[in-house]
């Protein structure tokens, strides 16, 4: 039983953190993800659905945005306070080449979708270029819902692509196989 309260805890620091923008990405691979090992990524990547179980659900996203990046977008797309343009160069930890990303979900639970923008408002398609990812389980809405997200599209994304002792990028690619961009539509953002 104390085992679990520790872990709820644990999470519950994280998702905090999360929300307020307030920790690193490697203070949350610490205190998240430590106690994992590396074949969970290998785990994972084969108890994964194809992605267009999840993309079928989401919006897709401007292809491109005004370089002032507005708090919101057209659709219901907004700022993802852990990459906020506005608050450049403390940000980004997970999108390296990325100066903003939006979060978007069409319901409160379920999948959602990231997009990430380049410092001229382009939308990034190249994972390894600082590009969103599709969200199994939406980062946006409660604390459960925060849960959720971290234990079905973060911790993989530590377990795939930042322990030391993995054959990167082939790892890595596994994640974004299953995580991808999603797609962009040349349509009005703001």
């Amino acid at each position: 039983m104390s085992l679990l309260i520790l872990l709820v805890t644990v999470c519950f620091i994280l998702v905090a953190q999360t929300a307020s923008g307030g920790s690193d990405e490697s203070d949350e691979a610490r205190w998240f993800v430590s106690p994992r090992s590396s074949s969970d990524c290998l785990a994972w990547y084969k108890q994964q659905p194809s992605p267009s179980v999840y993309l079928d659900k989401i919006l897709s996203a401007p292809c491109k945005v005004p370089k002032t990046f507005p708090r919101s977008l057209i659709d219901g797309w907004t700022v993802d306070p852990k990459c906020d343009a506005r608050k450049q160069p403390h940000t980004c930890h997970y999108h390296g080449g990325a100066w903003g990303c939006y979060r978007h979900s069409l319901k409160s639970t379920g999948p959602g979708a990231q997009a990430c923008y380049d410092k001229q408002g382009n939308w990034i398609a190249d994972p390894w270029k600082g590009a969103g990812t599709l969200d199994a389980e939406t980062a946006l809405g409660s604390l459960s819902q925060a849960l959720k997200h971290y234990k079905v599209d973060v911790a993989p994304y530590y377990d795939c692509c930042k322990r030391k002792n993995l054959p990167q990028p082939s790892t890595c690619n596994m994640y974004f196989e299953k995580r991808p961009p999603g797609i962009c539509i040349d349509k009005p953002a703001a």
